[in-house]
Protein backbone atom coordinates (compact mmCIF):
# COMPACT_ATOMS: atom_id res chain seq x y z
CA UNK A 1 0.00 0.00 0.00
CA UNK A 2 1.16 3.49 -0.82
CA UNK A 3 0.41 6.39 1.50
CA UNK A 4 -0.83 9.70 0.11
CA UNK A 5 -1.52 13.09 1.64
CA UNK A 6 -4.63 14.94 0.45
CA UNK A 7 -4.37 18.72 0.06
CA UNK A 8 -7.16 21.20 -0.67
CA UNK A 9 -7.28 24.95 -1.20
CA UNK A 10 -9.79 26.49 1.20
CA UNK A 11 -10.40 29.50 -1.07
CA UNK A 12 -12.07 27.38 -3.76
CA UNK A 13 -15.88 27.25 -3.95
CA UNK A 14 -15.67 23.47 -3.58
CA UNK A 15 -12.26 22.66 -2.06
CA UNK A 16 -12.65 18.96 -2.83
CA UNK A 17 -13.01 19.66 -6.56
CA UNK A 18 -9.29 20.44 -6.93
CA UNK A 19 -7.86 18.16 -4.23
CA UNK A 20 -4.26 17.08 -4.82
CA UNK A 21 -2.86 13.74 -3.66
CA UNK A 22 0.89 13.53 -3.09
CA UNK A 23 2.53 10.17 -2.43
CA UNK A 24 4.83 9.70 0.53
CA UNK A 25 8.34 8.46 -0.05
CA UNK A 26 10.74 8.28 -2.97
CA UNK A 27 9.70 9.90 -6.26
CA UNK A 28 11.10 7.86 -9.15
CA UNK A 29 10.29 10.47 -11.81
CA UNK A 30 12.03 13.21 -9.81
CA UNK A 31 15.05 10.90 -9.59
CA UNK A 32 15.16 10.26 -13.36
CA UNK A 33 14.16 13.75 -14.63
CA UNK A 34 15.21 15.98 -11.71
CA UNK A 35 15.34 19.39 -13.40
CA UNK A 36 12.45 18.77 -15.78
CA UNK A 37 10.33 17.41 -12.91
CA UNK A 38 11.07 20.52 -10.81
CA UNK A 39 10.13 22.82 -13.71
CA UNK A 40 6.94 20.86 -14.44
CA UNK A 41 5.80 21.30 -10.83
CA UNK A 42 6.96 24.94 -10.82
CA UNK A 43 9.47 24.38 -8.05
CA UNK A 44 11.75 27.20 -9.15
CA UNK A 45 13.96 27.22 -6.05
CA UNK A 46 14.47 23.46 -6.34
CA UNK A 47 15.39 23.83 -10.03
CA UNK A 48 17.96 26.53 -9.34
CA UNK A 49 19.22 24.50 -6.37
CA UNK A 50 19.75 21.56 -8.71
CA UNK A 51 21.62 23.83 -11.11
CA UNK A 52 23.83 25.00 -8.26
CA UNK A 53 24.54 21.45 -7.12
CA UNK A 54 25.32 20.50 -10.71
CA UNK A 55 27.79 23.37 -11.02
CA UNK A 56 29.44 22.38 -7.73
CA UNK A 57 29.67 18.76 -8.88
CA UNK A 58 31.27 19.86 -12.17
CA UNK A 59 33.72 22.02 -10.24
CA UNK A 60 34.61 19.07 -7.98
CA UNK A 61 35.19 16.85 -10.99
CA UNK A 62 37.45 19.49 -12.51
CA UNK A 63 39.40 20.17 -9.28
CA UNK A 64 39.95 16.51 -8.41
CA UNK A 65 40.52 15.53 -12.05
CA UNK A 66 37.67 13.03 -11.82
CA UNK A 67 36.61 10.97 -14.74
CA UNK A 68 33.27 9.63 -15.89
CA UNK A 69 33.04 7.43 -12.79
CA UNK A 70 33.09 10.44 -10.47
CA UNK A 71 30.62 12.26 -12.71
CA UNK A 72 28.26 9.27 -12.59
CA UNK A 73 28.61 8.88 -8.80
CA UNK A 74 27.85 12.56 -8.14
CA UNK A 75 24.91 12.57 -10.57
CA UNK A 76 23.52 9.41 -8.97
CA UNK A 77 23.86 10.85 -5.45
CA UNK A 78 22.20 14.10 -6.53
CA UNK A 79 19.34 12.24 -8.25
CA UNK A 80 18.72 9.96 -5.28
CA UNK A 81 18.78 12.90 -2.88
CA UNK A 82 16.32 14.88 -4.98
CA UNK A 83 14.07 11.85 -5.42
CA UNK A 84 13.90 11.50 -1.64
CA UNK A 85 12.85 15.11 -0.96
CA UNK A 86 10.84 15.91 -4.11
CA UNK A 87 7.37 15.16 -2.74
CA UNK A 88 8.16 17.06 0.46
CA UNK A 89 9.12 20.08 -1.64
CA UNK A 90 5.73 19.90 -3.39
CA UNK A 91 3.96 19.78 0.00
CA UNK A 92 5.96 22.75 1.23
CA UNK A 93 5.06 24.76 -1.87
CA UNK A 94 1.36 23.94 -1.50
CA UNK A 95 1.42 24.92 2.19
CA UNK A 96 3.09 28.23 1.34
CA UNK A 97 0.30 28.93 -1.16
CA UNK A 98 -2.42 28.34 1.43
CA UNK A 99 -3.31 24.72 0.68
CA UNK A 100 -4.29 22.62 3.69
CA UNK A 101 -3.43 19.02 4.49
CA UNK A 102 -6.84 17.48 5.14
CA UNK A 103 -6.27 13.74 5.18
CA UNK A 104 -3.75 10.94 4.93
CA UNK A 105 -4.99 7.96 2.94
CA UNK A 106 -3.50 4.68 1.69
CA UNK A 107 -4.17 2.65 -1.42
CA UNK A 108 -2.45 0.46 -4.02
CA UNK A 109 -2.36 3.43 -6.43
CA UNK A 110 -3.42 7.08 -6.58
CA UNK A 111 -6.87 6.38 -8.04
CA UNK A 112 -7.71 3.81 -5.37
CA UNK A 113 -6.47 6.15 -2.64
CA UNK A 114 -8.59 8.98 -4.05
CA UNK A 115 -11.68 6.75 -4.14
CA UNK A 116 -10.99 5.60 -0.60
CA UNK A 117 -10.72 9.22 0.55
CA UNK A 118 -14.00 10.27 -1.09
CA UNK A 119 -15.74 7.16 0.27
CA UNK A 120 -14.50 8.04 3.76
CA UNK A 121 -15.56 11.66 3.23
CA UNK A 122 -19.04 10.59 2.12
CA UNK A 123 -19.45 8.26 5.10
CA UNK A 124 -18.25 10.95 7.53
CA UNK A 125 -15.10 9.09 8.59
CA UNK A 126 -12.63 11.47 6.91
CA UNK A 127 -11.25 14.30 8.99
CA UNK A 128 -11.80 16.89 6.25
CA UNK A 129 -12.90 19.62 8.66
CA UNK A 130 -10.61 18.50 11.48
CA UNK A 131 -8.09 21.31 12.12
CA UNK A 132 -5.83 19.00 14.13
CA UNK A 133 -4.77 17.01 11.05
CA UNK A 134 -2.76 20.00 9.77
CA UNK A 135 -0.80 20.25 13.03
CA UNK A 136 2.11 17.83 13.32
CA UNK A 137 1.93 15.34 16.16
CA UNK A 138 4.87 14.08 18.19
CA UNK A 139 6.54 10.88 17.07
CA UNK A 140 5.55 9.20 20.33
CA UNK A 141 2.07 8.66 18.90
CA UNK A 142 0.20 10.95 21.29
CA UNK A 143 -2.29 13.40 19.85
Amino acid sequence: MKVYTVHTHPGDADPMENAILIREGFNFWAFIFSGIWALYHRLWAAFFGLLGVSLICNLLIYVFDGGPEMDFALALATGIGFGLIANDLRRKKLTARGWKLVEIVAGPNENAAEHRFFDRLRSGQASYNNPQIAAPTPLSGST
